[in-house]
């Protein structure tokens, strides 16, 4: 209101300040609008100067509740000094007796129907009360005097008071209907603009990623989980073709005929993801087809988490084979190797004969120790869990490894390992895939590297993180899903199954194996026990 009121005040100035040129313009044009003197005119004039001024000084000191008292007084000294200007200007017959509608106006707009009707009463009064005291003589009139009948006075009075309750009435009436609106307007922007961000809300705190294409099958709108799924930025891909996003988006997926697909997206750091994508129509607010919504969810760890089941599903098979497999050909393995033995030791039938039993007793060596790892694979030996310091252990493994044929001169070894770090597991076993780790590394290499191995807890506590990374060639993306797989390797005269080893024995103590590699920057296998 106080708002309101201001304007008001503003507009009162300005219709004072028309009525003053008016006054002027009269004057100096010599036509006959006023029957008293001008210096009057301009008192009342300059009256409504004054009380502006001090309407405007209250209206700042005053609080809220006080504003409807300086409206009705503002209303009502109005009414009075319109009254006076219309006595010194030929009264009954003033040009100027429409002024009391601003006056109405003025309530009506401010204190609605109430203050309308209330200025319409006080005006009513005041010009009744004119036109009364002029025509029988009690106050003296500033014009000649018209032969008015009281037929026609009551009837001008009739008119005008009809005309000031109507103005009066129709005001508030509007006044109220815009105030009303008012609030509904505002009262819907307020839902409109909570409904809003609520959605806004909704779509940016989703876990899954949502993007927006357009009838042009141009990208508009991509939300923050999707931003940190595909590691990009909204500004980079707005207006840009679905398909410069995902390469191999297929035209049934497009057109809504699938709706779910999976692709490999590749992301600026070069790590390439699996997503799965879903699709439904964009409609607006009619039903009509706008453009197309597609979520889609990083489904890279589910997709490893599948591969994990598929390859353990597929070493436990191959593992019950291996151990029938092992059991039928170990006896008889034992048997050729104790009768070359006694051979050799019989006599001797030349160097010929001498050099094919030493490949003899070689390869069967060899053998065995395949048949041996075959074993230890398919049926590892029965877990003797103990308390294990897992720094001890590598410093232990390390040493011996050190001293082993396989270590070089040219290896550099780094350890970083947290102190008093425990976790419950066969030492033994964990002995055996230390071993095979650095035997991978140091064969990886090719005698000059750095092996590095690390030891540490998570940031919670709730898991011991072992590392072992090498400097050497590194895996090719094509060999390093099939690295785990019995018989895969490499390596000229290897088993195959080291790594196979590796992972059976980490399984069997709860924990998890992950590689990461790239060729020529070399490799990481990174281990996870629960802690003890």
């Amino acid at each position: 209101m106080e708002l309101r009121l201001k304007k008001l005040i503003l507009y009162r100035l300005i219709i004072t300040t028309v009525t003053l040129l008016m006054g002027l313009f009269f004057q100096l044009e010599g036509i006959s609008a006023f029957w008293g003197p001008y210096a009057f005119f301009y008192f009342l004039i300059f009256l409504v100067y004054g009380t502006t001024v001090i309407f405007a000084l209250l209206i700042r000191k005053r609080k809220a509740r006080d504003l409807t008292f300086l409206i009705y007084s503002q209303t009502t000294a109005d009414a009075l000094i319109i009254t006076g200007i219309i006595y010194i200007t030929a009264g009954s017959a003033s040009v100027f007796t429409p002024l009391y509608i601003l006056a109405i106006l003025e309530a009506g707009v401010l204190l609605e129907r109430k203050g309308g009707l209330m200025a319409a009463s006080v005006c009513s009064i005041y010009y009744a009360l004119l036109l009364g005291l002029e025509h029988y003589w009690v106050i003296p009139s500033l014009t000649p005097r018209l032969p008015y009948h009281n037929v026609v006075l009551l009837y001008t009075l009739f008119v005008y008071i009809l005309a000031f309750y109507l103005s009066g009435y129709l005001t508030g009436y509007l006044a109220e209907e815009v105030r009303k609106s008012g609030k509904e307007l505002t009262k819907s922007r307020e839902d409109f603009s909570r409904l809003e961000a609520f959605n806004r809300d909704v779509i940016q705190s989703m876990q899954s990623g949502l993007l927006t294409v357009d009838r042009k099958g141009q990208i508009s709108f991509l939300n923050k989980a999707g931003e940190k799924i595909l590691d990009i930025r909204t500004s980079q891909i707005k207006d840009r073709p679905i398909t410069d996003l995902f390469l191999d988006l297929n035209q049934d997926f497009q057109e809504g005929l699938r709706s779910r697909m999976e692709t490999a997206f590749q992301r600026h750091d070069g790590e390439e993801i699996k997503l799965g994508l879903s699709i439904s129509s964009l409609k607006d607010h009619r039903g009509n087809k706008v453009g197309q919504i597609i979520t889609f969810q990083d489904l890279t760890l589910i997709k490893e988490m599948e591969e994990s089941m598929r390859r353990s599903e597929k070493l436990a098979t191959i593992g019950q084979l291996a151990a029938g497999i092992a059991h039928e050909i170990r006896n008889p393995l034992a048997s050729i190797s104790g009768a070359i033995q006694l051979l050799k030791e019989e006599k001797e039938e030349g160097e010929s004969s001498q050099r094919l039993m030493e490949i003899i007793l070689a390869e069967s060596g060899r053998l065995n120790r395949l048949i041996t790892d075959f074993l230890l694979y398919a049926q590892p030996p029965k877990l003797n869990k103990k308390k294990v310091d897992v720094g001890a252990l590598v410093d232990n493994t390390l040493e011996v490894f050190s001293r082993s044929p396989q270590w070089t001169k040219g290896i550099k070894l780094t350890k970083i390992m947290e102190p008093n770090i425990t976790i419950s597991a066969d030492p033994q076993q964990l002995e055996q895939v230390l071993w095979n780790l650095f035997i991978n590394a140091v064969d990886a290499m090719e005698g000059k590297g750095v092996l590095e191995v690390k030891v540490h807890k998570d940031g919670k506590g709730q898991a011991v993180t072992l590392m072992v990374a090498d400097t050497g060639k590194g895996i090719s993306p094509k060999d390093i899903n099939n690295i785990f797989d019995p018989f895969f390797t490499t390596k000229e005269g290897g088993s195959g199954l080291g790594l196979s080893i590796v992972h059976k024995i980490v399984e069997i103590h709860g924990g998890d194996i992950a590689v990461e590699s790239r060729p020529d920057r070399g490799t990481t296998f990174i281990l996870t026990f629960p802690t003890s």
